[in-house]
């Protein structure tokens, strides 16, 4: 229950502070609101001697079940005013708690919602929303959290936890009349917050209400062999990629080819910077070729159709968002080639399948849209062989559908 500053528990004693929305807010201060509790510090008066207590100390930040979401109290996670740049004395405690507790329940993985009041404008509310959510999961993954149990969201002013009435709903400060700017406050405050949002995993919580965060004791220790743990996930993923082939330096023979494949790749070096990568493949390309000589009275019309598996491996970094690889396929197949030819009075039909294969390198460029997607391009040249062996040049797109525990990782 909150209780207000005219109630009669507000009294001189030792405060309590229970955390119920953070600051992630538009425009706005970084402030929280705040639910206080004072429990008189003396002793009751039937008491005839003191009680120690067990507790640890009131100002420790601990990581509380509220339903599907992780509440914190005991602290705050502020902003700068009209910023995404953390500050304030508790917010790092807060989100090393919060860090530890996701570490001691690897099975979870949560959302980091972001919230703000309606002062300001809406479309400025909603980038800094995001924007400061953002800033919350880099925290974390910085104290150790895996990318792959994180996602985050700005929800700008839309989802308000209370109805800001008129007087209050989008005015600053100076257009709220002085009797009701606490009121406002206290709306305000609750509307601009950060939420963490339990969406897999919230079995292996304990009950409604119970601390999650670990014991000082063992706080240190759990996370380290645990995010060790996490850098050995490989990401896998499904991947798709087609484009335009042509063969060189006669563009008579072109076409297209695409292909689909699992891949496992993981990430290496001190900051996670490498990426090393590859997989099977299933590649189809058809090419065409047509020429006529009208002077020497010769044409061709040949179309080729090759299928076949390829191995492909991918090397090289980058950031979390975008690597450039060095890619090598190499792959072997049916060559299946039909068509005409016609040399002065001769003509001959062609209606071959023969073992054909090839071998190409080049560079690849992926990015991250989500979690579970990723796009990007590629450029490769090298030998085809129908069988008869000629250069090649091939470019198009890649996309990836990630799967796996490591998936958030990978690209």
């Amino acid at each position: 229950m909150r209780a207000s500053p005219t109630s009669p528990k507000f009294f001189p004693g030792r405060v309590r502070l229970a955390v119920l929305v953070a600051s992630v807010c538009g425009g706005c201060k970084g402030a929280v609101s705040f639910e206080l509790e004072t429990p008189s510090a003396k002793i009751d008066a039937g008491a005839t001697t003191p009680t120690t207590s067990t507790e640890p100390p009131r100002s420790a930040v601990r990581i509380v079940r509220a339903g599907d979401r992780l509440t914190y109290e005991n602290g705050e996670i502020e902003f700068e005013t009209g910023s995404a740049e953390l500050k304030g004395t508790t917010t790092a405690e807060v989100l090393d708690q919060l860090a530890a507790s996701l570490r001691r329940y690897p099975a979870l993985v949560v959302l980091v919602e972001g919230h703000t009041d309606s002062r300001g404008r809406r479309d400025s509310n909603q980038r800094l929303s995001e924007a400061r959510a953002r800033a919350i999961e880099a925290a974390l993954i910085k104290r150790g959290v895996g990318l792959d149990r994180l996602s985050t969201i700005g929800l700008g002013e839309s989802r308000p936890a209370r109805a800001e009435p008129t007087i209050c709903h989008n005015k600053t400060e100076e257009k709220v009349p002085k009797d009701r700017l606490t009121d406002c406050h206290e709306i305000w405050g609750f509307n601009r917050r950060s939420a963490f949002v339990v969406k897999e995993g919230a079995e292996t919580l304990p009950a409604e209400g119970t601390a999650v965060s670990p014991p000082p004791v063992v706080a240190a220790v759990a996370p380290v062999a645990r995010a060790k743990q996490r850098l050995d996930r490989p990401d896998w993923a499904l991947r798709m990629f087609g484009g335009y082939s042509l063969g060189m330096p006669v563009p008579t023979l072109h076409g297209g080819h695409l292909g689909i494949g699992v891949h496992a790749s993981q990430r290496f070096g001190k900051r996670d910077r490498g990426y090393i990568g590859g997989g099977p493949r299933l590649h189809y390309r058809g090419l065409r070729h047509h020429e006529r000589d009208e002077a020497a009275g010769t044409a061709s019309d040949l179309v080729v159709h090759q299928f076949g598996p390829e191995g492909n491996l991918l090397i090289g970094g980058g950031s979390k968002k975008i690597v450039g690889l060095f890619s090598l396929r190499v792959g072997l197949g049916i060559s299946a080639v039909k068509g005409s030819s016609v040399d002065g009075l001769m003509s001959a039909s062609v209606d071959e399948k023969k073992l054909g294969g090839w071998a190409l390198g080049g560079v690849v460029i992926l990015g991250k849209l989500s979690p579970r997607w990723s796009l990007g391009g590629h450029l490769e040249a090298g030998i085809l062989g129908i069988p008869n062996l000629g250069p090649l040049l091939e470019v198009g797109l890649n996309v990836a559908w990630h799967f796996g525990r490591g998936r958030r990782d990978g690209i």
